[in-house]
This record gives structure tokens, C-alpha cells and sequence, in this order.
């Protein structure tokens, strides 16, 4: 609570000081006859601290006369009756009547420039609809919106502009959408009623237009089973199988559809093999084949090495003069390092074929592999002081002995004595593969699409 009420006091603190800094360049502004420039400023003190009364009275002075000086361009404008520039003139002391209002100053904006307003508007938005209106009538649809979309801007319930500007807008992609169906591209012709829909509605039954195009464009796919090479690869192809059919189940994909043979009262094998004319007459479009060529899976075997190294110790002394010297020893001694390295391949091909002319569709050939390893040391001893090395005798010395203590060397031993000791199983690298190869199926058939 005590930070929050700090944070407040610093942000209020900092607010009153950017205030008097604003009120201060709005001083001088005004004492340059700049007043529309001191506005800005007095209304951005206001802003910052809206008990500063000095801004607020420079605010209501040098604003009132800014908007007097708007007005004056309004009365101007429609006296020469350029309706056009006098209603633009108008919005724009309007707006800034209503700006300086938010900040609760109060400016005197007289009722009677409203009733001239409203005259100008009368007679420029009449000639605005009327040139709309001819340009819609031409079917000049992009000139048409541009004279609408001002109309809106200006005032968005004049007439029946709302509905003249639909037309405009949509009329042209709403004639598109329906040259694509005519055309056969089915989810073109979706996809831009779909954007007509979002924006007017049920535009000239363009939801019935949209679900004819998906119901046309649609995809209905038999996933055949997974057939395999080798018997004994008939449990990955299962699998595979059926987490093809839920993979491409949970699409969201409005132009596929994946059939369940069972929900068919046809049978659609014939000696064993696909019967594509009935599946076709059977409402089936395509039909998804795959065969399982080949996988491995190897657990490689846990390797034990025993290694040579040393235990260094280090104590520290007084020499003669009695500066302190630091005393190394090193006792030799042995750890172990682990290596395993485990592997796994899969190798699948697949094709969606057409049951209209047995064309294929998509297809593609997944061979991949996966392999994870394992490389750590282990010491039952104080870790923090074994270094590499090697040794001949534990029992004597030997020219051949060496210790390897140096920064590059320790750290890598450490990093063993550290590294993590557990490893993917060759069916867990696997598994992997098969996730893989699944997505690899689905979206190839989710980004396959007829009319490109």
C-alpha cells in the first residue's frame, strides 16, 4: 500500500511540474499574439493537472477566441455559399468546442451557427447524394463509395446513404464471389462471401451462396488403412492409421470431410482392394492410401568406462617471511563415464487419389530419422576437486602420469559429472517420428487445394 501511495505522489508530483512547464510556453504565446498556439498549451497543462486555475483561465480565454475564429470561417463560407468549406469550417470548430469541453472548460458556441450548419448541410449533402446516386446508377461502384463514404463521415443517418453505401462497397466483390462460383472455384467464392457476410450481413443471400460453395468445394475423404511392407510393422501402421483420421478430424477446415467406412451402407473393398467407382457413387471424392515402408528402433546399450583422474588438494601456509603460500597435492584415484546413444527410422509414403479418374491428388514420402544420447560421468567421492588426468600406478609414480588441470579440461569433466542421465527410449524416438509423419500427412491434405 505504502509503494502505491509512493508511485501516486511521484506521478502527481511530476504531472503538476510538466503542467507549470505548459502553462508558462502558453504565457508566452499569448503575449505574442499566438493564441491558438497558448490554447494547445493551456489545454495540455489542463491535462496534466486539472486544478491548475491559471491554465484553466488562459485556456477559456485564448480557446474562446480560436473558436471565434473558427466560426468567423464558417460565417464566411456561407455567405459566399460555399456550402462544401462551410460545413467542413463548422465540424472543425465543432470538434475543438468539443476537445476543450472534455477538460471541463466551457467556451460559448452559439445555437444559431447550428441552424446555418444545418441549411449548408441541407443543400451540399443534397447535391453529394444526388452525384452518388448517378455514379451508382452508372455502376461507377468505386467513385460511387468514395461520394458515400464522405456522406457517412459528415453525417452517417442521411437518408438511405447506409444502404446506398453498402451497395456500393459490396456490390462489386458480391459480383466477383458469384463469377467464382459460376466458375468452379468453390473456395474463392466462399472465402469473398465470407468477407461480404462480415461486413453487410446477408448481403443478396450470400449465406446460402456461401454454403453452396463450401457444399460444392467440399472434400469428402475415406482414410483407407495404413498398409505395411512387413507384417511386423502392422502395429505402427494401426497407429498411424488412426491418428491420421483424428488429426484430420480436428482440422478446421471447412472444404474437408473425413468419411468413417462404417457410416456407409455400400462395401466398398473388392478382392481386398479399393472399389473407387463405388466409393465415388458413394459420395466419396477421394480416398487417402499410405504404406509403411520401413522402420528401426535400436537401444543402443548402456557403455561403462572406468577413467583415470586425480583428487586436488589444496591447503594453504605461512613461509619463512610469513607470507601465505597455497600447497597443492594430488591423489589419484578413478570415476566412470556412461555412454548410450539410442535410434530410431521411419520410412512412409501416402496419396490422396481422386475417385473420379484415380488422379493423384497430394502425396509425399516421409523418411526420416530420431536419436537421442546420453554421456555422463559419476563419482562417489567430492566432485568439486576430481580432475582429468591419467595415471599408470595407483601405488607409485610414473613418467607417464599428467594431470590436466586446467580451466578448459575441469570444466568439461564437470559438465559430465552435471549432464543428465536420462534418455529417450528408441520406441519414445519413435513415437516422435510417427507424431511427425502425421503432421506431415494432414497438412499436405489441409493446404491441398484444386484451384490453384
Amino acid at each position: 500500500m505504502k509503494k502505491i501511495l509512493l508511485l501516486l505522489s511521484v506521478i502527481l508530483v511530476v504531472g503538476g511540474c510538466a503542467s507549470k512547464r505548459y502553462t508558462k510556453k502558453a504565457t508566452k504565446f499569448e503575449e505574442a499574439g499566438l493564441y491558438e498556439d497558448a490554447a494547445e498549451y493551456y489545454y495540455q497543462a489542463v491535462k496534466k493537472k486539472d486544478s491548475n486555475v491559471d491554465a484553466k483561465l488562459g485556456l477559456r480565454k485564448t480557446g474562446q477566441i480560436t473558436l471565434d475564429r473558427k466560426l468567423a470561417d464558417f460565417t464566411q463560407a456561407y455567405k459566399q455559399t460555399d456550402y462544401k468549406k462551410a460545413v467542413y469550417n463548422y465540424l472543425e470548430a465543432e470538434k475543438y468546442y468539443n476537445k476543450i469541453n472534455l477538460v471541463n472548460v466551457g467556451l460559448d458556441f452559439p445555437e444559431y451557427y447550428k441552424e446555418y450548419y444545418e441549411e449548408a448541410k441541407g443543400d451540399y449533402l443534397n447535391k453529394k447524394y444526388a452525384d452518388g446516386v448517378e455514379k451508382l446508377n452508372r455502376e461507377d461502384f468505386r467513385a460511387a463509395l468514395t461520394v458515400l463514404e464522405e456522406i457517412k463521415g459528415i453525417d452517417p443517418h442521411y437518408k438511405d446513404v447506409n444502404d446506398l453505401y453498402i451497395t456500393a462497397k459490396y456490390e462489386p466483390i458480391y459480383r466477383d464471389a458469384n463469377q467464382y462460383l459460376e466458375n468452379e472455384m468453390y473456395r474463392k467464392a466462399y472465402y469473398t462471401f465470407e468477407t461480404i457476410i462480415n461486413g453487410a450481413g446477408n448481403y443478396k443471400q450470400s449465406v446460402a451462396l456461401k454454403n453452396e460453395a463450401q457444399a460444392k468445394g467440399t472434400i469428402t475423404v475415406l482414410v483407407s488403412d495404413i498398409s505395411y511392407t512387413s507384417y511386423k510393422y502392422r502395429d505402427v501402421s494401426n497407429k498411424l492409421t488412426s491418428e491420421i483420421k483424428n488429426e484430420l478430424s480436428r482440422l478446421n477446415n471447412p472444404f474437408l470431410k473425413v468419411i468413417e467406412p462404417s457410416s456407409l451402407d455400400v462395401n466398398l473393398y473388392e478382392n481386398g482392394q479399393m472399389n473407387m467407382q463405388a466409393a465415388n457413387l458413394a459420395g466419396i471424392k477421394a480416398v487417402l492410401t499410405g504404406v509403411v515402408n520401413n522402420y528401426t528402433t535400436i537401444n543402443g546399450g548402456t557403455k561403462k568406462e572406468e577413467k583415470k583422474g586425480y583428487l586436488k588438494e589444496v591447503t594453504k601456509t605461512k613461509n619463512a617471511e610469513g607470507e601465505e603460500i597455497e600447497k597443492v597435492k594430488y591423489y589419484k584415484t578413478t570415476y566412470y563415464e556412461y555412454i548410450q546413444n539410442n535410434k530410431a527410422t521411419l520410412s512412409m509414403s501416402f496419396k490422396l487419389i481422386s475417385t473420379e479418374d484415380n488422379t493423384v491428388l497430394a502425396s509425399d514420402v516421409f523418411n526420416k530419422g530420431n536419436s537421442d544420447n546420453m554421456h555422463y560421468a559419476e563419482y562417489k567421492g567430492d566432485k568439486n576437486k576430481l580432475i582429468p588426468g591419467y595415471w599408470r600406478y595407483k601405488d607409485r609414480e610414473s613418467k607417464e602420469d599428467v594431470q590436466h588441470d586446467n580451466k578448459t579440461d575441469i570444466n568439461k569433466l564437470q559438465n559430465l559429472l552435471n549432464a543428465d542421465k536420462n534418455i529417450k527410449s528408441a520406441q519414445e524416438l519413435l513415437n516422435e517420428l510417427m507424431e511427425q509423419s502425421v503432421k506431415n500427412v494432414t497438412n499436405t491434405i489441409d493446404k491441398y487445394n484444386p484451384e490453384k
